[in-house]
């Protein structure tokens, strides 16, 4: 109760505006105001007037340096004058309370404790030796004039008491001040280990941002060094191909046959630069998944009317299935672009008289969307890398040509809503691959 009493911030200061040595003065002063009333009475009942009156003196002089330490905040200047009354006083009391007889040297072994802890190195290295050397010369007076300090305990009980009295009180302030240094080393080795952590933390996350920044920049090498050979192949393509029909007598089937070979060549690289374009947007914008109660059922037959022309002229077999009222909570832009890419791509890959099917099925409280389809599949050395940039460009059954951005964003765009994206041969032939979304709960 005691310590929590002096612990309070009103009594000894805050932490913040006073330091270690201000805040254990502080609380040597409330302590010595409380011991040296008590020891008033206690000294003038033992018949010790002079070391009373001693006593009395101590008990304004502590309020005088607490008021100056705690409020006035002249904590140096009561600390100097602290130090000097103190010996003073202590020199005073070791003449009229018995010399060597009485609990004189314990008094100053407080005060030295409370120097040590005080007073700042540079006025340690004066007052430890005014110490010393005070002590030294009063043993060494009473010692050539043993009656200068002459015994004045009126009984062995007088005696005991005063004793009793010295060591509480020399006890419970080195206590306090002992006290007071261990919670702050504490305190300042919490603070150091925090603050170490959090630079370990910060240092952690600076090396994580740059090799994320390395990759990204690998990545944007990549993507650039991709995009500038694939664009310049299928421009060049669409130049011959005009310039051909420009200059050279074609009759109406070869014409036909080109104006075909031009509208791939120009569906391929409106795919391309359109995933480019969303890779880069999200890129330098960042994405943030707008989550909401979509209806699978309409998603499924709105955002996949172009991918069955594409089936249809390519003659593979498109087919979706899924329960009607199925709802899911996910962003209607993001999942439209998701489910376009893995469908195109199950076309793409698989040759005419294939077959791609689209499913959904609830499993553990979640949708999982299918896309399966019995192609020429994924070779089993590039599974590992399947959702990450390509290094080279893939081309379908018919020479349908990507730049291999499309996967990488399906994974990226189904995490930003809270789903899972995965992919598993087929024990036959061909892919599937999986999407899992949140169910939407009333």
């Amino acid at each position: 109760m005691l310590k929590k009493f002096l612990n309070s911030n009103r009594l000894v200061g805050d932490v913040k505006s006073f330091s270690l040595e201000e805040r254990i003065f502080n609380t040597f002063c409330i302590i010595a105001f409380v011991a040296m009333l008590v020891e008033v009475p206690f000294n003038y009942m033992i018949g010790l007037t002079i070391p009373a009156m001693l006593c009395l003196f101590g008990v304004f002089i502590s309020v005088f340096l607490y008021y100056l330490s705690r409020f006035k905040r002249k904590s140096k200047f009561a600390i100097q004058l602290f130090c000097v009354v103190c010996h003073l006083l202590f020199t005073v009391n070791y003449f009229f309370n018995s010399g060597i007889s009485g609990p004189n040297l314990l008094l100053f072994c407080l005060a030295f404790l409370l120097i040590v802890t005080i007073v700042s190195i540079k006025e340690f290295k004066f007052w430890v030796p005014i110490n010393l050397i005070l002590v030294l010369g009063i043993l060494i007076y009473e010692f050539v004039n043993p009656h200068a300090a002459p015994n004045v305990y009126i009984s062995e009980e007088s005696k005991f008491i005063d004793f009793g009295i010295t060591y509480f009180v020399t006890v419970l302030l080195t206590y306090f001040a002992i006290s007071y240094i261990r919670k702050n080393y504490d305190y300042e080795r919490c603070a150091v280990l925090k603050r170490n952590a959090e630079i370990e933390e910060q240092n952690a996350r600076i090396l994580a941002q740059k090799d994320e920044m390395e990759r990204l920049d690998a990545e944007k090498n990549k993507l650039l060094s991709l995009v500038s050979h694939d664009l310049r192949a299928p421009l060049n393509s669409i130049q011959g191909y005009l310039e051909i029909l420009a200059d050279s007598d074609l009759d109406e089937a070869e014409r036909m046959q080109l104006k075909k070979h031009l509208l791939q060549i120009t569906k391929d690289t409106s795919e391309m630069l359109n995933n480019v374009l969303t890779w880069s947007k999200t890129q330098l914008e960042g994405s943030k998944a707008n989550l909401t109660k979509l209806n699978l059922a309409h998603i499924l037959k709105n955002g996949l009317s172009i991918e069955k022309n594409i089936s249809q002229r390519k003659g593979v077999e498109l087919t979706v299935g899924f329960a009607e009222e199925l709802h899911i909570m996910a962003d209607v832009n993001m999942i439209h672009l998701v489910l376009r890419n893995l469908v195109n791509n199950a076309i793409k890959f698989t040759p005419a008289g294939g077959l791609v099917k689209v499913s959904a099925e609830v499993i553990d409280e979640e949708c999982v969307v299918s896309i399966i389809d019995n192609g020429i599949g994924v070779k089993e050395s590039e599974q590992e890398k399947l959702f990450a940039l390509k290094a080279s460009s893939t081309y379908g059954t018919n020479n349908e040509k990507g730049v291999g951005l499309g996967l990488m964003l399906c994974k990226e765009f189904t995490e930003l809503q809270g789903g899972k994206i995965w992919y598993k041969p087929n024990p036959d032939q061909g892919s599937s691959f999986y999407l899992s979304f949140k169910l939407f709960i009333n």
